[in-house]
C-alpha cells in the first residue's frame, strides 16, 4: 500500500460531497453538510529491539448532518459509499423524529471561507519510506537511549507513526473545500533503577513534515535527561509554595482555560469563567494569541470543522478575555459570531516575561516545586476547583535538589491564573499549544 497516493481526487471528493447534498434535497432536508475523507496511516512499536506491534491501515468515511428546519440527524459510514441514498435517508428520519432546536442549522454563508488558494499551509508532506527503514529508525532511537548512560537499565519502548489524510466538507450554502494533511510522530520511553525502585519517563516529537522531527539522537537524549533527573530521590514539604509548571504541563493549564472559553462551557454555564468576557482573569502581561496560518502548524487550517473561515486572533489581550472559542451553534445561542473554532483553538501562542526555563525560574522562586508530572484530570469546571497528584523536582535556596513524588496539588484554577508570575521561553513554537514553563504564586502542595 503507497502511503503517498489516495483513491479519491480532490475533484473526485467534491463530486461525491454534491451527490450527496443533492440526494438530502430530493430527500426533503432545508439544509445539510457532508465530510467524506480517506486517511493511511502506519507505525511500529520496538521493545528491547524487537518488533512488539506494527500496523497498517486504510480509512474511509462520509458524515452527514441532516436539517429538517430546526430539527437535526447525523449518520456516519465506514466507508466511501457511491450509493448514498439509504444514508442520507437514515439521516432524514432522525431528523424528523428529533427535538427542534431554533439554533439548529448551518453556518450563515457570510460567515463560510471561499477560497484555500490564497494560502499555502504545506500541511501535507508525503515521504515514501519502507516498512524497513520505519522498523530500523524505531530500533536505532531504542539503542541510542540505551546505549546513551549507565543510569538508564531498560527500555519501555520505542515507536514510529505516519498518517496521511485526504478529505473534503461540504454544505448546502455553497461551500464545499478540502485539502489534504500528513502527520508524523517519534517516541521513546525509559526506564532507570533507584535504590528506591524503578522510574520511568518518555518524550516525543510531532510534525507534519518526516524531515522535521527530532534527530533519533536529539530524542534519545532528552528521554535520558527526563529519567536520570527522577533517579535523586527525596522529599518534599507541604504546605503554599510557588510552583513551577514545565513547559509541558504548562500547556495543561491553558488547555483548561482555553476549555473555560468555549462556547459549549459558556452558553451552558458550566465554566468557572461564564460571563467573563471583556473582564480581566490573568496578569495584564499576559496576551494569548491563535493563529490558525502557521506554515507545518500542527494545528493549522484553513477553516473550521463546519467551513467557517478561520482568523488570527487576541483571545487574550493584557489579561483581559477577549474572544470566546466558538462554532455556529454556540455563537448563535449567546449572539454572538461563529469564530471558526467548531473543533477547538488552532495554533495558541502564550507570551513570555522571562527567560532560561526551569533553571532560572529556580532562582526566582527561591523554594517550591517543578511539577514534572500530573496525574488525574482533577478540574471541576463549574467551580474552578483544581486538585492532581504530581511527581516534580524540588527547589531549595534556588536550585534544583531532588525529585520528589506522591504528591497532590490543588488551588482554584481562576486564582490560579490570576496569580501566575512568570512564563519562560522554553517552548519552540512546534506544538498545538505553546506556552513555557509557568510560575504560579501559592498553591498549596500535600506531600
Amino acid at each position: 500500500m503507497s502511503f503517498t497516493t489516495f483513491d479519491y481526487s480532490q475533484n473526485d471528493l467534491a463530486d461525491l460531497a454534491n451527490n450527496v447534498l443533492g440526494i438530502a434535497h430530493e430527500l426533503g432536508a432545508t439544509s445539510a453538510q457532508v465530510e467524506i475523507s480517506e486517511g493511511k496511516a502506519r507505525g511500529v512499536d520496538v521493545l528491547n529491539g524487537a518488533i512488539e506491534n506494527f500496523e497498517t491501515s486504510y480509512e474511509q468515511g462520509i458524515a452527514v448532518t441532516i436539517y429538517v428546519g430546526n430539527q437535526r440527524g447525523i449518520v456516519g459510514s465506514s466507508g466511501i459509499i457511491k450509493d448514498v441514498a439509504s444514508l442520507v435517508k437514515q439521516a432524514v428520519e432522525i431528523a424528523k423524529a428529533s427535538e427542534s432546536d431554533p439554533y439548529n442549522k448551518i453556518a450563515d454563508k457570510e460567515y463560510l471561507c471561499t477560497t484555500i488558494n490564497d494560502k499555502d499551509l504545506q500541511l501535507h508532506n508525503p515521504v515514501e519510506i519502507t516498512n524497513d527503514e520505519l522498523i530500523m529508525r524505531a530500533k536505532h532511537i531504542e539503542q541510542l537511549g540505551l546505549t546513551g548512560s549507565k543510569q538508564i537499565t531498560q527500555s519501555d519502548g520505542s515507536s514510529l507513526s505516519m498518517v496521511n489524510n485526504n478529505f473534503r466538507l461540504a454544505n448546502s450554502n455553497g461551500f464545499n473545500l478540502g485539502y489534504q494533511t500528513t502527520r508524523y510522530s517519534s517516541s521513546l520511553s525509559l526506564i532507570g533503577n533507584t535504590n528506591n525502585g524503578m522510574q520511568t519517563d518518555s518524550w516525543y516529537s510531532v510534525s507534519r513534515d518526516y524531515s522535521q522531527l527530532s534527530t533519533d539522537s536529539q530524542l534519545a537524549n532528552k528521554t535520558i535527561e527526563r529519567v536520570t533527573r527522577r533517579l535523586n530521590q527525596g522529599k518534599a514539604q507541604s504546605g503554599n509554595f510557588p510552583v513551577i509548571f514545565e513547559a509541558d504541563i504548562a500547556k495543561s493549564i491553558i488547555g483548561n482555560f482555553l476549555s473555560a472559553i468555549s462556547g459549549n462551557n459558556q452558553f451552558r454555564k458550566l465554566s468557572f469563567l461564564t460571563g467573563a468576557k471583556d473582564t480581566q482573569v490573568l496578569p495584564s502581561w499576559l496576551n494569548i494569541y491563535e493563529d490558525p496560518f502557521v506554515i507545518k502548524g500542527l494545528s493549522s487550517c484553513y477553516f473550521d470543522n463546519e467551513g467557517v473561515k478561520v482568523a488570527a486572533t487576541n483571545l487574550v489581550k493584557h489579561g483581559i478575555i477577549d474572544h470566546y472559542l466558538l462554532s455556529s451553534y454556540t455563537a448563535y445561542k449567546l449572539g454572538l459570531t461563529p469564530t471558526g473554532n467548531a473543533g477547538g483553538a488552532h495554533n495558541i501562542f502564550v507570551n513570555h516575561n522571562t527567560k532560561g526555563g526551569i533553571t532560572e525560574l529556580s532562582k526566582i522562586i527561591g523554594e517550591g516545586l517543578i511539577v514534572i508530572e500530573t496525574i488525574g484530570h482533577g478540574l471541576n469546571m463549574v467551580s474552578g476547583d483544581y486538585s492532581v497528584g504530581a511527581s516534580g523536582l524540588w527547589v531549595k535556596n534556588g536550585e534544583i535538589q531532588h525529585f520528589v513524588d506522591n504528591l497532590t496539588i490543588s488551588g482554584n484554577l481562576k486564582y490560579m491564573l490570576a496569580n501566575i508570575a512568570y512564563i519562560s521561553d522554553d517552548t519552540d513554537g512546534k506544538v498545538a499549544i505553546n506556552c513555557g514553563s509557568m510560575v504560579v504564586d501559592g498553591v498549596t502542595i500535600t506531600a
